[in-house]
């Protein structure tokens, strides 16, 4: 499919048909996630892939996706065969700054804006993108309506989740 192509096709879907999303799509996908910048080659972007039904039921229930089904909408979220978490480690930022090439007179450089943020941000675009290309369709549920997700999945402290990724075929 040509850029032009995916970038128009894009869009957030939440509706899914049940079938299953092959691994080696998966893989693809995340591919693309890990090939986003990061400030200063930091690489502090990780990626959780869950396709278990008990873990995506999980999430859903931690969404208050039953509120969601309640007004009428679909359960786009323990219904979409894959989700990929996009997480990001402020620390590896910090890590990798105050390696000696990137010591500005011996200092860590100061972060007037937080890189991490901006680099998982292209990383989630990567994986949007990556999907229609696969011939999928995603949406994005950001962490902020999902209070306990870290603890679920055993995110390493270190690691912030922004969200989930939902990828699956198109309903």
């Amino acid at each position: 499919m040509e850029f032009e192509d995916v970038v128009a096709r894009r869009r957030m879907v939440r509706n899914y048909t049940e079938e299953s999303v092959d691994a080696d799509v998966l893989a693809r996908i995340v591919w693309a996630g890990r090939k986003a910048p990061s400030a200063g080659f930091s690489q502090g972007q990780a990626f959780v892939v869950i396709t278990s039904q008990a873990s995506r039921s999980a999430i859903a229930e931690l969404a208050g996706e039953a509120e969601y089904v309640a007004d009428g909408l679909d359960p786009w979220i323990s219904r979409a065969p894959a989700h990929i978490v996009v997480c990001v480690s402020e620390n590896a930022y910090h890590r990798r700054y105050n390696e000696a090439d990137k010591l500005l007179d011996g200092e860590e450089t100061d972060w007037p804006i937080p890189y991490w943020w901006v680099d998982a941000g292209a990383s989630l675009q990567n994986l949007l993108l990556a999907a229609v290309d696969e011939g999928m369709a995603a949406g994005f549920l950001g962490l902020h309506a999902m209070p306990g997700l870290k603890d679920l999945l055993g995110i390493p402290a270190e690691y912030e989740p922004i969200g989930v990724v939902t990828v699956g075929h198109p309903a």
